[in-house]
C-alpha cells in the first residue's frame, strides 16, 4: 500500500507532459480517465510586411502592400507608375486569415470612400483580398493581390535616403523630395511644399517614420501635418501617409 503514492507521484508527471502544447496545439489531459484532448493554437499573425503585385481590374494596376505591425495598412494602386487608388486601415487576422470593416479608399481625385477588405496570406509568401472599394469605371469590388518582397526585414538608414528623389518622367503626380544626412527632408509635389524628418523604425524594418507639413495656398493639405512612412526597394522610394483624422492622403513615389 505505501507503493501506490510513489506510482502515483511517477505517473502523474508523464501525463503533464504529454499535455504539453509544444506542436502548435494546447492540450489537456484528463486523470479521471488517462485521455489527453488537443486543439490548434489560433495565430494572431498579421500579413507584416512589404508586397508587390497587381489589382485584378481591366485597367491593369499595380499594387503594392505596406502593412506594419500594428495591423495598419496602405494598400497603393498605381497605373503605368502613376498614382490612381490607396486604401488604409487597420486589419485583424486569425489563422491566416485578414478582415478590415472600417477601410478607407483615396482617389486620384481626392474622392474619399469607406469600404471593407478581407483576404488571405501565408507568411513571408503571398496574399490575396478583396476590397468592397473600387476605382471606376470598375463597378465592383476589386480584388489584388501581393508577393513578399525580403527587403522587410532588413534594416534601413538614414544615409540610404541621403540624396534627392524625383518622380519617374511622366509619372503623376510630379514630386521631389531632399533628404538630408540627419533625416530631414524638403520636397515639393504640385502645388504644395512640404518640410519634414525622418527617423528609422524601432521594430529595425526597412521603413522610416516621418512627419511631413505642407504648405501652399492651391495645397489641398496646406497647414497640415501627415505621418508617413518611407521605404526603398529595388532603387524605388515609397512614402505614404494618411492624416489622423483619416480625411487626407499623400503618396510619393522617387528614384
Amino acid at each position: 500500500m505505501k507503493l501506490l503514492p510513489k506510482l502515483m507521484l511517477l505517473t502523474l508527471p508523464v501525463l503533464a507532459a504529454c499535455g504539453g502544447g509544444g506542436d502548435g496545439k494546447s492540450c489537456t489531459t484528463d486523470l479521471n480517465n488517462l485521455s489527453k484532448s488537443c486543439v490548434p493554437n489560433t495565430s494572431y499573425a498579421l500579413p507584416e510586411g512589404i508586397w508587390y503585385g497587381s489589382a485584378n481590374s481591366g485597367q491593369s494596376f499595380a499594387a503594392q502592400t505596406i502593412v506594419l505591425e500594428s495591423g495598419q495598412y496602405y494598400s497603393v494602386y498605381t497605373q503605368g507608375g502613376s498614382f490612381i487608388w490607396m486604401i488604409e486601415g487597420f486589419m485583424s487576422s486569425a489563422n491566416g486569415a485578414f478582415t478590415d470593416s472600417a477601410s478607407v479608399g483615396f482617389g486620384l481625385s481626392g474622392a474619399i470612400r469607406a469600404g471593407t477588405l478581407t483576404g488571405n496570406f501565408t507568411s513571408k509568401s503571398a496574399f490575396t483580398a478583396t476590397t468592397s472599394l473600387y476605382v471606376l469605371p470598375d463597378t465592383t469590388a476589386t480584388g489584388f493581390n501581393g508577393n513578399y518582397n525580403s527587403t522587410y526585414d532588413t534594416s534601413i538608414a538614414l544615409g540610404d535616403v541621403a540624396r534627392t528623389w524625383s518622380s519617374a518622367s511622366g509619372v503623376a503626380p510630379s514630386s521631389t523630395i531632399t533628404f538630408a544626412a540627419d533625416g530631414t527632408a524638403t520636397g515639393t509635389q504640385g502645388a504644395c511644399t512640404f518640410t519634414g524628418s525622418f527617423k528609422p523604425r524601432s521594430t529595425g524594418k526597412h521603413l522610416l517614420d516621418g512627419t511631413l507639413n505642407f504648405t501652399g495656398t492651391s495645397c489641398s493639405l496646406n497647414n497640415v501635418s501627415v505621418p508617413v512612412e518611407a521605404t526603398v526597394v529595388n532603387s524605388q522610394l515609397t512614402i505614404v501617409g494618411v492624416t489622423p483624422q483619416r480625411d487626407q492622403a499623400f503618396y510619393l513615389s522617387g528614384q
